[in-house]
């Protein structure tokens, strides 16, 4: 049975919707607790978070070339420790695709079905990922690339129509209260959002050449940068200092666009860009949740899990975050660390184990000649 391969530009636009899928409602507004004007320098220092994980692909991919995370934790560190350090990954896992179920839920809910229970629209929006999840990762990213074309169509034309209300004086002055705020706004894009990206570690067995995916998870961060920057340009010029009050300030920005008599409330196709990228977003992580558990557990496929582990998912997105302030203060105070050793800790023990491993065997070698 020949491998599924997924092509490097598919791994690009996946990677890159994993951050702008909920990056772009939520994340002006979580840097905005902290900085309002000099919210975009926070966002931009994005990129540092994606240094980080380019670095840890790097090391990684050379070390385990044809290998998923939770395979390589395995191999690396034996069944018992390896399955630990797994189960903490899968369990990292489940919460993040919670996490973002619960935001798609409210968002929603707060913008076009606020007579739906919120449950109800959870529900739906499983059913859709495990099922593109069930026909394999071909499926998912080829999803990415058609909502890519969607969102290149409507993305554009927000941008362009809300720059009109947009008032520079709101960016300046630059600093006036120091790198403080600017660097702990960072910290959220940082080590919340930038971290994400580590998922493509789940994803390299996919590709043709393993020894690219340090690049294109760099193409990933460096696209997602700028994208944020504008974003939060963007909607502190035309908002202001609202942006802090506000708990989705992009939206709020859109909702300001007006042409002639006629043509207003555009932010529907806003909300459609939104749960398009979204619906990506939590198909990437479900794969990778999925394939873990496969992998951790020796299941026959993947495919075993997709369905339960979708209702697993929407069950868990009511009972552990009960509200949006729920998502909101888990997001600021846990998420930051929680990511560090799971993203990055684990895959750099994996990383050290190997290479103390194949120098043990190489030392071995060299005395069984030697003898």
């Amino acid at each position: 049975m020949t491998r599924v391969q997924i092509s490097r530009s598919q791994l690009v636009i996946a990677m890159v919707w994993c951050i702008l899928g909920t990056g772009i409602v939520t994340i002006p507004s979580a840097v905005a607790q902290f900085t309002v004007r000099d919210a975009w320098i926070s966002t931009m220092l994005f990129v540092v978070g994606g240094g980080i994980v380019v670095a840890v692909t790097l090391l990684f991919s050379r070390m385990f070339p044809c290998r998923t995370l939770t395979s390589a934790l395995l191999e690396a560190c034996g069944p018992w420790i390896g399955r630990a350090l797994g189960i903490w990954f899968l369990i990292c896992l489940y919460i993040t695709n919670c996490t973002v179920l619960r935001e798609a839920e409210v968002f929603v809910g707060v913008t076009i079905l606020p007579k739906t229970p919120e449950y109800v629209m959870g529900a739906f929006a499983m059913l859709a990922v495990a099922y593109a999840v069930y026909l394999g990762v071909e499926v998912v990213m080829r999803d990415a690339e058609l909502i890519t074309l969607l969102v290149m169509l409507i993305a554009p034309i927000l941008f362009f129509l809300s720059m009109q209300h947009m008032d520079i004086h709101e960016l300046r002055p630059v600093l006036v209260d120091g790198w403080g705020p600017v660097l702990r706004g960072g910290i959220v894009s940082d080590l919340d959002y930038a971290l994400e990206l580590m998922i493509a570690l789940q994803f390299l067995m996919f590709l043709k050449n393993a020894n690219t995916a340090a690049r294109d998870v760099a193409v990933a961060a460096v696209v997602s940068t700028v994208a944020l920057t504008l974003v939060t340009v963007l909607t502190i010029g035309v908002v202001g200092p609202s942006t802090h009050y506000l708990s989705y300030p992009v939206l709020e920005a859109v909702r300001n666009i007006r042409v002639g008599r006629f043509l207003e409330r555009l932010d529907t196709l806003y909300v459609i860009a939104v749960v398009s990228t979204v619906f990506v977003k939590l198909a990437v992580f479900h794969y990778a949740w999925c394939s873990g558990l496969k992998d951790v557990f020796g299941l026959s496929s993947h495919r075993v899990t997709t369905l339960a582990g979708g209702l697993l998912v929407w069950t868990g997105a009511t009972v552990l975050f009960r509200s949006a302030g729920d998502v909101q203060q888990f997001i600021a105070y846990t998420v930051p660390v929680y990511f560090v050793v799971t993203f990055v800790a684990i895959p750099l023990v994996a990383v050290i184990m190997m290479a103390v491993k194949s120098g043990l065997r190489r030392r071995n070698a060299v005395l069984m000649r030697r003898g």
